[in-house]
């Protein structure tokens, strides 16, 4: 594993990158933390465990809140998709087969790139994905007061900038469910229908979307579990997250 550098929309960002093989297919692995915490470090694991199984993998920093609000953090994962594409073979890796994970504050990234063609780091449709697992993303940030649980008024909060009342409109741009169309790539959702904090609804609405606009989507709600994971969980998502990555990228 190499940290490597590139230029994102508010300047230099770090990833860390396993390409174990020439022109191998990339999964990008996005940190939770509410938008407001976490470090690309804590992927380090996972991204090993994916290039054991095949995979080049790639563990990315963005911008966090409150210092640098949406659509700073979507701006950079876009820029980072951008660049890797551009550098495909000086990092040994298939640009046409990219797929994204994330959970919680990455689930949400992870869908945002997945879904949203509007690039918020330069003025140009973002860069496509092969496919996408959002673990116990947000979804849908708008009426947070009727959609979400308090824990989680403050993270949206920071992350926005300010109130839904103050902002309604940049709450919807920085929802993935505004842009599913039958165009979105595979996705996977993954959420325990015990989380309290961020409520399963938001994937199963989600799920519905997709599916009802055509597009490929499959849910696994995990019962009996929160938004932090059990062992045997967390092994579960694995395995179903590589049997979709294995469909998917070639």
């Amino acid at each position: 594993m190499t940290e490597q550098k590139w230029n994102g929309p508010g300047g230099p960002l770090a990833f860390d990158l396993i390409a174990p093989d020439d022109r191998a297919p990339l999964v990008i692995l996005i940190h939770g933390g509410g938008w407001i915490s976490g470090e690309k470090e804590s992927w380090r694991e996972e991204a090993a465990w994916y290039a054991n199984n095949g995979f080049a993998t790639a563990c990315i920093t963005y911008r966090l809140a409150p210092l640098y609000p949406f659509p700073a953090a979507v701006a950079d994962c876009q820029s980072f998709l951008r660049h890797i594409k551009a550098n495909a073979d000086q990092y040994k890796i298939d640009p046409d087969n990219i797929a994204v994970l994330g959970n919680s504050a990455g689930g949400h990234l992870a869908t945002m790139m997945g879904l949203c063609k509007k690039g918020f780091d330069v003025e140009e449709p973002a860069e496509s994905l092969n496919a996408v697992v959002n673990i116990c993303g947000i979804t849908d940030l708008t009426n947070p007061q009727d959609q979400h649980f308090d824990i989680s008024l403050s993270f949206l909060e920071q992350f926005m900038g300010g109130s839904f009342a103050e902002n309604p409109e940049g709450y919807s741009d920085a929802s993935p469910v505004n842009y599913v169309t039958a165009e979105a790539p595979p996705m996977l959702i993954i959420h325990g229908d015990k989380d309290d904090v961020v409520p399963c609804g938001q994937s199963l609405e989600l799920h519905e979307k997709l599916k009802t606009a055509g597009s490929e989507a499959h849910i696994v709600v995990l019962h009996g579990e929160g938004h932090s994971f059990t062992l045997p969980a967390w092994e579960q998502i694995r395995e179903r997250s590589l049997e979709f990555f294995t469909e998917h990228l070639k």
